[in-house]
């Protein structure tokens, strides 16, 4: 049993709680990818042991989102979306419910990081445009993504990192387990929320206008192949037949960087901390696995 691994990664936690030496911020890609690296550095885990442990399918699935998250936000067409929503709110509160049902939606099927970049300018423009507390449309939009999020395999990594670890049938496990938990946490945080806002009548407001159209159409293709392949993975789990998450991936991909004039501003606009973070993560984690210390406590 080899404590070395271990200890790596009990330093990794600690400098991920504290965030900050003196006056230099330590960002969490950067700790995780030192960690993997000392994990290298004193052989607790073999470079090829290293490369195979990555799992490839997330990595590639988190580049789609990001990228098609990326389309989204340049393109305006999310935020034109919420806004049309917002034309038939007639109160504060139907204001927040909208808000918290769309972005939950969203992170179902967007991954909750890329809607939660995306909406947090549409919260703070809810909150000065209907008089909502700036505070509480933050909150809305946390719960929503995190419970949003919570009810599909791909609504977070975690969860698909879950879901590859052999859950059958994923789409359709996560929704009869975790469906209507997510709903009434989401309806709960909707009555903490709302208490204390005002139910009167809103100034109506204007649709967003879309940016890129050309972009706008794309990211809509993109989205009704994310559909049909998620759609086609549900079907086939009840054949004996599931599709790859990374046709997922290239449903929301593709489509934007095989046709889209602004696929450079795209590819440049992913984050690819989050994606050397999962990396690293993989990296030290099968260090502290290949160690026999988990074994010894499981």
């Amino acid at each position: 049993m080899n404590l070395t691994a271990v200890g790596i990664l009990a330093v990794v936690f600690l400098l991920i709680m504290v965030r900050r030496v003196g006056s230099f911020k330590l960002p969490i890609w950067g700790i995780m990818t030192a960690g993997a690296a000392a994990a290298l550095l004193f052989q607790t885990i073999s470079v090829p042991s290293a490369i195979s442990s990555i799992q490839l399918d997330v990595i590639a699935f988190l580049f789609g989102m990001f990228v098609f998250g990326a389309a989204l936000d340049a393109s305006g067409l999310l935020q034109s979306v919420v806004l049309r929503g917002f034309l038939r709110a007639k109160s504060r509160r139907s204001v927040l419910l909208i808000f918290m049902l769309t972005t939950a939606a969203a992170s179902a099927l967007f991954m909750n990081d890329t809607v939660a970049v995306i909406a947090a300018p549409i919260a703070l423009f809810c909150a000065a445009k209907f008089g909502i507390p700036a505070v509480r449309m933050l909150l809305a939009l946390c719960f929503a993504v995190t419970f949003g999020s919570a009810a599909t395999p791909i609504g977070n990594p975690q969860n698909l990192l879950i879901a590859l670890a052999g859950v059958p049938d994923a789409f359709v496990t996560y929704a009869l387990y975790l469906g209507v938990p997510s709903v009434l946490c989401l309806l709960i945080s909707y009555l903490f929320l709302a208490r204390g806002i005002s139910a009167g009548p809103v100034t109506p407001v204007s649709a967003g206008e879309i940016a890129d159209a050309s972009l706008a159409r794309l990211c809509k293709v993109s989205f009704a192949l994310i559909l049909s392949a998620v759609a086609a993975r549900i079907a086939g789990s009840f054949f004996g037949y599931e599709v790859s998450f990374l046709w997922i991936a290239a449903a929301a991909a593709c489509p934007l960087l095989l046709f889209s004039a602004k696929r450079v501003s795209l590819l440049r606009a992913v984050d690819y901390r989050t994606l050397v973070f999962f990396a690293a993560m993989f990296i030290l984690m099968e260090a502290v696995w290949e160690s026999g210390v988990l074994q010894v406590l499981l």
